[in-house]
């Protein structure tokens, strides 16, 4: 049976544009990892006007 679990990583950006920083990206990856956490795959979302763009990492490891 499967463990899920859900990051949400806000991107960063100014006047409607957004990114996501690679280091920054790297770094949830490894440290998720690290706690026994595999990748699975990621949600994207557009928010409000001004708001920042979410993206949601999901991960999961066997119980």
């Amino acid at each position: 049976m499967r463990q899920y679990k859900v990051v949400e990583v806000k991107k960063e950006g100014f006047f409607g544009t957004s990114r996501l920083d690679g280091d920054r990206l790297e770094k949830i990856l490894n440290e998720q990892a690290q706690s026994g956490w595999i990748f699975d795959k990621h949600v994207s979302g557009e928010t409000l006007i001004l708001d920042k763009d979410t993206i949601m990492l999901i991960f999961y490891k066997e119980k």
